[in-house]
């Protein structure tokens, strides 16, 4: 097995939301030594649901309670509750980065930027009656995580109506031309 290391070194900060003083919750901010943007496309591949620009060298990953940020000499996560949360989650992506790195030989590169449909595009395609059959008490909500793929169309009854069936194909055209 490899031991090859992309990130040696780092300094973690925690900052203050800007917009909100006080906030209980903070962001996370390790200044990596080394640039690391060489593995952007390989982690592109990693994860499925990513926005990575590799003109401007960013990749942006959401996973289920965080945020994650990856920048050349750079890797932010929010929110975090406290110090020990943060170092948590930074050790956690400099490993996920050090182990895609050292698999990267048998990874797939994916340069393209993907990038989510637009959530009032989606919204506005939906029933839009809020009936709640699909478990979500709005529409908005509904297509926010159909968004983020924690839903399929499946789940909204309306959809497979035949008054609806337009907006479901949209729907599905929608969601191919960003893949």
């Amino acid at each position: 097995m490899q031991t090859e290391k992309l990130i040696h070194e780092y300094e973690m900060e925690l900052r203050e939301p800007p917009c909100f003083p006080g906030a209980a919750e903070w962001s996370a901010r390790a200044d990596v030594k080394t640039d690391i943007s060489e593995v952007f496309p390989y982690l592109n591949a990693e994860f499925e649901d990513a926005e990575y620009d590799h003109t401007t060298g960013v990749l942006i990953w959401k996973g289920k309670e965080h945020s994650y940020a990856f920048r050349p000499h750079e890797i932010k996560v929010a929110p975090v509750c406290d110090r020990e949360e943060a170092r948590e989650l930074i050790e956690e992506c400099i490993e996920r980065v050090n182990a895609t790195w050292r698999r990267r030989h048998e990874i797939m590169p994916v340069f393209k930027k993907r990038a989510l449909p637009d959530l009032m595009n989606i919204y506005m395609l939906l029933p839009r009656t809020n009936c709640g059959e699909c478990g979500y008490s709005t529409c908005m909500a509904f297509a926010a995580d159909l968004r983020k793929g924690k839903v399929g169309l499946a789940q909204c009854p309306l959809l497979e109506t035949a008054e609806f069936a337009e907006n479901r194909t949209r729907l599905q055209e929608l969601f191919s031309a960003s893949e």
